[in-house]
């Protein structure tokens, strides 16, 4: 099976869900990970007053920084650097697009389990849930954290 792992580039939630999604995987098995770099977090990195190549290069600083930090986080997983993805845009649209381009079995990825106001305002995982392609693994980060 194929299967994509959705992750943050957050130590503990990285690994919790790298930790779970290893676990899953089996012999022969082929385990992705894509990061989605959202759009706001460039936007409200740049100055108004940036130019078009300014914000280009911020851009592109801003991909290649998330690209080595996603390669730092799998390297102690031994996932080849060829089977990683980093996207740029609404993370679920993104995730959704590799779930159809990649041809993908699974995907998983992490929840922190918010409720109450903090739901309501919504979350990256819920959003990937809504129209996911594919069957999906939901690890619950607060229970991976506790279990170590």
């Amino acid at each position: 099976m194929k299967y994509l792992a959705a992750i943050e580039l957050l130590d503990e939630p990285a690994r919790a869900v790298l930790e779970r999604a290893q676990a899953v995987c089996g012999d022969g098995d082929q385990l992705e990970v894509v990061h989605v770099v959202d759009p706001t977090s460039v936007a409200y990195s740049i100055d108004p007053t940036m130019s078009g190549e300014m914000y280009q290069q911020r851009y592109e600083q801003t991909m290649a920084d998330a690209r080595r930090r996603l390669i730092e986080l799998c390297a102690p997983f031994g996932i080849d650097e060829t089977r990683l993805h980093v996207r740029y845009g609404r993370v679920a649209h993104e995730v959704h697009a590799l779930l159809n381009e990649g041809g993908y079995d699974a995907c998983m990825l992490g929840s922190h389990g918010r409720a109450g106001w903090q739901r309501l305002l919504g979350s990256k995982a819920a959003s990937i849930l809504h129209g996911v392609p594919v069957d999906t693994w939901v690890f619950k980060l607060v229970e991976l954290k506790e279990s170590r």
